[in-house]
């Protein structure tokens, strides 16, 4: 009797590299072949703006309260801030929203460059 074990081919695997870049810029790994080579990563952190472009209009008035003086050692008095009445409203305008998600890609046979906080992974074949 005989035994025969299967998949009969080793693994088609020669390295793998792994890290998270904290930042943008550069991250240098041990020579790979690029042929032979690919990154994935994934977004450890998102970045964005959301910015808007409206018109506001209304007032707000103080309505009592009284701000106490600070004392000679400079320890705040007793006092109480005003209620503020009145309305404010936001009209027209438009709002802008970017979001972007940090990547890797192969530079060289020994850098990846990375645009963001990501994690990353060389995969090297034989």
């Amino acid at each position: 009797m005989s035994l025969s074990v299967f998949p009969a081919q080793s693994s088609l695997i020669k390295s793998v590299q792994r890290g998270l870049a904290a930042s943008t810029g550069n991250v240098t790994i041990s020579a790979v072949n690029t042929a032979k080579s690919f990154v994935t990563s994934f977004s450890n952190s998102s970045g964005g703006s959301i910015a808007t472009n409206s018109n506001t209009s209304g007032t707000y008035t103080p309505s009592g309260g009284n701000i106490g003086q600070y004392s000679s050692n400079f320890s705040p008095a007793s006092g109480s801030y005003p209620n503020l009445i009145g309305t404010r409203t936001f009209s027209g305008g438009t709002t802008n929203l970017t979001s972007g998600s940090y990547g890797a890609v192969l530079t060289d046979s020994t850098t990846i460059t990375v645009d963001g906080s990501c994690y990353w992974q060389v995969v090297e074949y034989k």
